[in-house]
């Protein structure tokens, strides 16, 4: 991993040096490309790389900062005896591509590298504005005593004037990236100043002390060596566990010199600005293995990359939890958001898909048209990373080439059309939008709801990268007995936080339990089919074929209704599985006319306890709860004709006969449940809604306030 990243570094940092020559062409005539210009560029895109984005949200340019400057004038009496004089402070605007200017970087430790320092101002009372100045003119002055070597020229200075002047001049600002420059140039500009921040960023901290002598693990040279790695490697089987040993002997295991510790950071800098994307709600990195000079090949991933990230330059900022990039003190989580809701997700500005595009959808969406002769890259990894930098080898995503994006982009376009075409009734395009190539809907669907745990670990055997991996790499799948067994628990910890639920939002305590299990098993269904029926998905003439077998469900005779009506739902595709189906569509009807007796919108009604907290197994339910339902629809009158014939139908497959697993009996049951409605109307439609049936063709917001995933704009 440490040569790929170090490749990764090297091809990116060629490309970015080569863009920037052909601009210095473009202003420059007498430019020549000569061997002296191109280190200098080399080197400034290597400052610049050291040194972190001072941005925090570019959602307007009134939200980037300020840079506050403190200025002095270096008075010399001689070599190591001068005086420094504090002649103002001014505002000037951030830009980001000049940011080595600045050497704005913190330390592991929260500490400041360089002479610089971001500040949140956002404060009602002055006294904490000016608390926080005092601050961050403290973090700043280490870095200058250790920069010029002159602690008794800084203690002349009237750091408390800077202070009510700092104070005066940003009271209007909401951020500033607090610097300092000396005779009108600021740090980056200083040569003595650049080697120093260079030397501090990279060689500092608990690896960097443990040093030896030894041979480079990337260019072999013989050199004093340490482990300066910015990264921190941990297996997959232990959390926090270093397959390198101790910290203190890591030198022995990665030992690096000088310069290839600098390009790692470099690497570092270009997976948070260039490859950083999330996949099923995850933060990773899109690690790729890149073709040798691929900077030079035209429209390799590289470019691709660059040219992506140009498009969406104004719609792209630092996610909130890049580690390192702002001060600490600079906006925490809101604690009032609910955890694993995709409405929380997509709701946030930081995640807004307008604003903010997914890189690996991106390469997904558009792989069919830039990479059809030339693949991206030979193979990449998706390396799954937590708050703290920590990357974590789970899930390697090897042979994603172009044809596997392909056909990932073409199931998932095919899910879409099926869920337009009504396979989960008319809110089917809400659903479908959700359907994106960055697996948002995997994190929703494969959340665990029980009290204390926010997702799928413990006792869930799959998580969502096994099923993100599965999906992307045509691999073989997870056993599906396994899957039924996870989703069981899905399903039941959904219910028992629904029913006991104590810290369910006000304006969702009138949301009925089968609203939710309706959400979450149709996201199931979805992923399901991806990763089970995926070559039906692929299939032209399977396609066809359920195109025109959800056309005919509209109008017609009843001869043939079933098969047409189970056939695009491709799970329902056994006797005992159908029949599971109609026992919950008949479950549901019955919970509705009990809800309709009692005029209650809210709450759960009485016959949801014989579900026994949806522990209920196959054999209850076709030989306990069938009886009791048909009995109960006797006594409410709704035997109409709609009702009869799911009656007949349940029966029916009942009759033939086969075993069921309790957990895919209760998972089709919960399907039927959530689509009683769209299966009671489309038995209508095929009736053409005669006129002893009118009674059922209530409108959809008389009896079903069902919620679908929630878009972007709630």
């Amino acid at each position: 991993m440490i040569l790929t990243l170090f490749h990764i570094a090297n091809e990116m940092l060629n490309y970015e040096i080569k863009r920037k020559s052909h601009d210095w062409r473009s202003y420059q005539v007498n430019f020549t490309g000569n061997s002296e210009q191109v280190e200098k560029l080399k080197s400034q895109v290597i400052l610049h790389r050291l040194c972190q984005s001072a941005i925090k949200v570019t959602r307007g340019k009134e939200n980037i900062p300020k840079v506050a400057v403190i200025e002095f004038e270096k008075e010399s009496r001689n070599l190591f005896d001068f005086k420094l004089t504090y002649k103002g402070i001014h505002l000037e605007d951030y830009k980001e591509g000049e940011r080595h200017k600045y050497l704005h970087a913190l330390s592991k430790g929260n500490r400041s590298v360089g002479p610089a320092r971001l500040l949140d101002l956002k404060a009602k009372e002055t006294e904490e504005i000016t608390e926080k100045i005092k601050n961050g003119i403290e973090k700043i002055k280490d870095p200058l005593k250790d920069f010029l070597k002159i602690e008794e020229a800084l203690k002349q200075i009237d750091w408390e004037k800077i202070s009510q002047d700092l104070t005066e001049q940003t009271k209007n600002e909401k951020s500033v990236l607090l610097t300092i420059s000396i005779d009108g140039k600021l740090p980056g500009e200083i040569d003595e100043f650049c080697k120093k921040f260079t030397e501090k960023r990279v060689l500092e901290g608990d690896r960097a002390k443990q040093k030896g002598e030894g041979n480079c693990a990337i260019c072999k040279s013989k050199a004093e060596v340490q482990s300066a790695v910015p990264f921190d490697f941990f297996t997959v089987e232990k959390e926090g566990f270093g397959p390198m040993g101790v910290k203190s002997a890591f030198w022995k295991y990665a030992p690096l010199c000088k310069g290839c510790a600098e390009l790692l950071y470099v690497s570092d800098s270009y997976l948070q600005e260039n490859l950083s994307t999330r996949i099923a709600g995850k933060n990773a990195y899109l690690v790729p293995d890149l073709e040798p000079n691929s900077s030079e090949i035209e429209g390799s991933f590289i470019h691709f990359l660059w040219e992506w990230r140009e498009r969406h330059k104004n719609k792209i900022a630092p996610e909130d939890n890049f580690p390192e990039i702002e001060d600490t003190e600079i906006s925490e989580a809101d604690p009032d958001k609910e955890e694993g809701s995709l409405e929380t997700e997509r709701s946030s500005p930081e995640n807004s898909e307008a604003l903010f595009p997914n890189l690996f959808e991106g390469l997904v969406d558009e792989s069919d048209k830039k990479f059809k002769e030339n693949p991206p890259f030979r193979s990449a990894s998706l390396v799954f990373y937590e708050p703290g930098q920590k990357f974590m080898f789970l899930y390697t995503i090897s042979e994603v080439l172009p044809e596997n994006l392909k056909k990932t982009k073409t199931r998932l376009a095919r899910i879409r059309r099926l869920l337009r075409q009504g396979v989960f009734g008319t809110n089917g395009e809400e659903i479908a939008k959700k359907i994106r190539a960055d697996f948002e809907f995997i994190s929703y669907a494969w959340k665990w709801h029980r009290k204390g745990q926010n997702e799928s670990q413990g006792e869930m055997k799959l998580t969502p990268m096994h099923l993100v991996e599965t999906i992307l790499t045509n691999r073989m799948p997870p056993k599906e007995h396994q899957f039924w067994l996870d989703v069981d628990k899905i399903l039941r910890s959904l219910y028992l936080e629904a029913i006991q639920g104590k810290k369910q939002k006000s304006e969702d305590k009138s949301q009925r339990l089968q609203s939710k299990i309706a959400e979450k098993v149709k996201l199931i269904w979805i992923l399901w089919t991806l990763i089970y029926r995926f070559r039906e998905l692929e299939g032209d003439d399977f396609m066809s074929a359920l195109t025109k077998q959800t056309d005919s469900l509209k109008t017609g005779s009843f001869d043939g209704f079933w098969e047409d009506f189970f056939k695009p739902r491709m799970l329902l595709n056994t006797p005992q599985k159908r029949a599971m189906f109609l026992i919950g569509v008949l479950f549901g009807r019955v919970e509705d006319r009990q809800r309709e007796e009692r005029e209650s919108k809210s709450g759960e009604m009485p016959i949801v306890n014989r579900l026994r907290g949806l522990a209920i197994s196959y054999e209850e339910i076709k030989n306990k709860l069938f009886p009791e339902l048909q009995l109960k629809l006797r006594q409410f009158d709704a035997n109409t004709r709609a009702i009869q014939k799911i009656q007949e139908a349940a029966a029916d497959f009942l009759s033939i006969g086969g075993d069921l697993t309790d957990e895919e009996a209760r998972f089709c049951f919960c399907v039927g449940w959530a689509l009683w409605w769209e299966t009671i109307k489309a038995i209508n439609k095929t009736f053409k809604s005669s006129e002893e049936d009118q009674e059922e063709t209530l409108t959809e917001e008389e009896h079903q306030e069902e919620k679908t995933l929630p878009n972007e704009e709630d």
